[in-house]
């Protein structure tokens, strides 16, 4: 019953006529949008199952978008528009189901999209969250102990789950792993992808000293810079949406233009700080009523 009452108020939400009252409410701000995977058609369900959105429903998304959003590219998105809700697309980890089947959707529909990658977690490499998933979920425990106490490192993380004998899958499909920089960079061919930084090894920065911060901030940028020249953005999206005043100060001292956290919705630029804008994270179950809904404003 109350599923059935969501989609019904998204729906009620997402029509014309709401749509004519909402977008005066929405001059001069932005939507970021967050997506992590993606599933291929077809294909079975892995990992954590809230970070993967199938490829048909990522499909719809942009449609819609297509239709009623003014979709920038990551590094204009402050620019003036054409009047239509000014949305910027994200694709965080550089799952191989984004960066093949996700970005193939993109670019059927010529539509800009920054992909942000932790370098030393490319290559086949499956991320611990995934490793440790059961039946789709993440034990909650097991999430904060290793994002807080372990900084969210994978080796970390994979250590201490072997030492308590906590089941580690390590035989995810193609799409649930890190693509090859191979990958990466015939998805870059396209004019309207980029990548941006996701810190070296994906790390929870809160957690850190100022030099790990600083080594895991510059890194990737100069390596991102190097592999892929003319197609990095500038912007760094913090792992697992976590920031700090430390961090703010690195990324200043290493030129960045701004960062996104992993919450949030729509914003105006004098609003926020450079260093901690918000994003809208696209769950796996949201559908295309309930973002229609939220990219005309009637739902934040």
């Amino acid at each position: 019953m109350r599923l059935r009452l969501k989609s019904a108020l998204e729906r009620a939400l997402a029509s014309r006529s709401i749509s004519r009252f909402t977008r005066r409410r929405l001059n001069g701000q932005r939507l970021i949008l967050a997506y992590h995977g993606v599933i291929p058609d077809g294909a079975e369900e892995a990992g954590e199952r809230t970070l993967f959105i199938t490829q048909r429903d990522f499909r719809a998304h942009l449609d819609m978008l297509a239709e009623f959003a003014d979709v920038a590219a990551l590094d204009v998105i402050d620019e003036e528009g054409d009047g239509r809700p000014r949305v910027a697309i994200t694709l965080d980890d550089a799952y191989r189901g984004a960066v093949c089947e996700g970005v193939h959707e993109l670019v059927q529909r010529s539509l800009p999209a920054t992909i942000f990658v932790a370098p030393a977690r490319l290559n086949d490499h499956i991320f611990w969250w995934d490793a440790l998933a059961r039946d789709g979920c993440l034990d909650p425990r097991v999430r904060h102990y290793a994002l807080q106490e372990l900084s969210g490192d994978d080796d970390r993380v994979r250590n201490w789950a072997a030492s308590l004998k906590l089941p580690l899958s390590d035989s995810l499909p193609s799409y649930a792993r890190a693509a090859t920089v191979a990958e990466l960079k015939q998805a870059v061919r396209s004019p309207s992808i980029t990548v941006g930084a996701h810190t070296w090894s994906h790390v929870n920065l809160s957690t850190l000293n100022i030099t790990d911060v600083i080594a895991e901030v510059s890194r990737p940028k100069a390596w991102l810079r190097r592999e892929f020249p003319g197609k990095t953005v500038d912007w760094l999206a913090y792992p697992y949406g976590h920031d700090s005043v430390g961090a703010h100060a690195a990324l200043l001292d290493s030129s960045y233009a701004a960062a996104l956290k992993i919450d949030g919705g729509w914003h105006r630029l004098n609003e926020v700080a450079r260093f901690a804008r918000p994003r809208l994270n696209i769950p796996f179950d949201l559908s295309v009523t309930g973002l229609k809904a939220r990219t005309l404003g009637a739902l934040t």
